[in-house]
């Protein structure tokens, strides 16, 4: 159980040379966090925040999107931070992309600065996650939008590095719930059977 444990913290925040390999096995998530992206209906003109970029592929994505936007992330990982500055160093170094070490429960961020947030497996790490929803909330736009995406409790429950009392999981009812919490309005919650796992989405307004 001591090495599910390891395994579990270095998901919650990569360190090191292991924390270098969990960031090769984030590029699992790419299904995922390409249909959460999708859902937000991101303009060109945008302004964009990712909670948790990993090794960088939303991050990515979205700036192909935000031409006359910008996209910018926050990481618990420096281990991440890294990948995903290397993966994005051409857009980072036109000013469309910022990326920066930090808890999102407590952004650096000026309030209303986003008009489109997304996060893509890291609720299951948060500690206070209403908290944390609602610090998310403050930085979005009136009107904006944030999508929310998580694996299945269910499909979740299967794995050993699950049971290791760091992972919250959570249902879709769950999931509606405690965005309803951090009150964002219009919830609703949408799921995609994705390579033997149900990937579920919270989509919301602030």
């Amino acid at each position: 159980m001591k090495l599910w444990h390891c395994l579990a913290e270095q998901f919650c925040q990569p360190t090191g040379l292991l924390g270098q390999v969990v960031g090769f096995l984030f590029r699992m998530n790419r299904e995922g966090i390409d249909w959460t992206i999708s859902l937000l209906e991101i303009q060109s003109a945008d302004h964009v925040l990712e909670i948790g970029f990993g090794s960088g592929h939303g991050i990515e994505s979205v700036a192909k999107l935000v031409s006359k936007g910008r996209v910018a992330g926050v990481d618990f990982s420096a281990t991440m931070l890294r990948q995903a500055a290397r993966r994005n160093a051409a857009v980072i170094a036109t000013g469309r992309a910022q990326l920066q070490v930090g808890d999102a429960s407590h952004l650096t961020y000026p309030d209303n600065s986003f008009d489109k947030a997304f996060a893509t497996n890291v609720a299951y790490f948060w500690t206070d996650p209403v908290a944390t929803l609602r610090e998310i909330r403050r930085v979005i736009k009136p009107g904006g939008r944030l999508a929310l995406y998580v694996v299945s409790k269910a499909d979740m429950t299967k794995f050993k590095l699950t049971q290791t009392g760091i992972y919250r999981l959570y249902t879709g009812d769950e999931l509606s719930t405690l965005v309803s919490q951090a009150e964002f309005r219009q919830v609703r919650v949408l799921t995609k059977v994705e390579r033997h796992r149900t990937g579920i989405c919270a989509i919301a307004e602030k």
